[in-house]
């Protein structure tokens, strides 16, 4: 059973309550541009999409993989109903939902932002289990002028932690 904790919520929370978040995992999840073109420039390389099974028709589950590394965030994007052929093509786009998005709509504008420690998650890592008790978690919405709201959760994997470990704040 999946378990989440707000963590921080924007316009809401206070900055103390980020300071338990070690630094490199903080600054990814406060990214207000896109995630992508951070996990390329940590990568070296581009990032590629894994599209996994969705839960429902209206939502996209995907990895996003750095070179070397493989699945290092897995990203479920929500288009609420109803769905438009062009929307169901954003959804089946190969690429990650941000660009994928934008090369269809135009700028894009993230809204919404929450943090969260998800627990017991009921997505599988490719190994089949997740190795710590719990990940962290963003939600936010992407908004492009025309088109719908899109709500898209992230959760960054073990794999990405270990990588950002070594980043202190002196």
């Amino acid at each position: 059973m999946k378990r989440e904790t707000v963590i921080y919520r924007e316009g809401v929370s206070g900055w103390d309550t980020l300071k338990d978040i070690p630094p490199g995992m903080r600054l990814l999840l406060g990214i207000d541009g896109s995630l992508t073109r951070a996990l390329e420039f940590l990568g070296c390389g581009p990032v590629t999409v894994e599209i996994l099974l969705p839960p429902s028709p209206e939502t996209r589950l995907v990895y996003l993989c750095l070179p070397h590394l493989g699945p290092v965030v897995q990203a479920l994007t929500r288009i609420p109903d109803p769905v438009s052929p062009e929307d169901r093509e954003i959804l089946l786009d190969p690429r990650p939902i941000g660009p994928a998005l934008s090369k269809k709509r135009g700028p894009l504008v993230r809204e919404g932002l929450t943090i969260l420690q998800s627990s017991g998650s009921e997505h599988l890592s490719p190994e089949g289990q997740w190795k710590q008790a719990f990940l962290w978690s963003r939600v936010y919405d992407l908004v492009a002028t025309p088109g719908p709201r899109l709500t898209i959760q992230e959760w960054f994997l073990p794999r990405l932690e270990d990588v950002l470990e070594g980043v202190r704040i002196p």
